[in-house]
């Protein structure tokens, strides 16, 4: 988890690898979010600005179904992936996702730690990214909402072992 704008162990690896497919499902079905949140900094692995995670007694992953028509959610998984399906009637043809540019760039900083829980973090600048759910329907653009997203730099960390002078 990320905890001080570091990573550290804790139990629950995976929930945001799943918060953040159900975030996509729920994108791409075109519903209404209601609570949802990303990463304090970009992780990689994830769509820059569609991206979601969770914490516990904090920040949660919610939606209302807007769209009129019953949703069936289908979750599969194998050891390598997930796959979450919204399946219903569909309200609009089709909903894209258009990502615009890094504005806001910091640059990381670098940190030593001789904590014995330390875990080593590679850099990476942080940002702000606007990603716009397109809505389309009968072949014309219907409407458009901004996700706008700010993610913290990820400051390099690097680990040694404490001296004992």
């Amino acid at each position: 988890m990320i905890l001080d704008s570091q990573f550290t162990k804790a139990p629950g690896g995976g929930v945001s690898a799943v918060a953040t497919t159900v975030f996509n499902a729920m994108f791409f079905a075109g519903v209404k979010p209601v609570e949802y949140g990303a990463h304090s900094f970009y992780i990689e692995r994830y769509p820059e600005g569609r991206e979601a995670t969770v914490a516990w007694g904090s920040l949660d992953l919610r939606f209302t179904n807007d769209s009129g028509n019953a949703i069936y959610i289908q979750a599969e998984s194998t050891d390598t992936s997930v796959t979450i399906s919204f399946l219903g009637t569909r309200k609009y043809d089709e909903i894209e996702s258009v990502t615009g540019p890094r504005t806001n760039v910091k640059q990381p900083e670098e940190k030593v730690s001789t904590d014995k829980e330390c875990v080593p973090q590679t850099p990476l600048e942080g940002f702000d990214v606007t990603v716009e759910r397109v809505f389309h329907d009968d072949g014309r653009e219907v409407k458009r909402e901004p996700f706008r997203t700010h993610y913290t730099p990820r400051d390099e960390i690097i680990c040694e072992a404490e001296s004992n002078d």
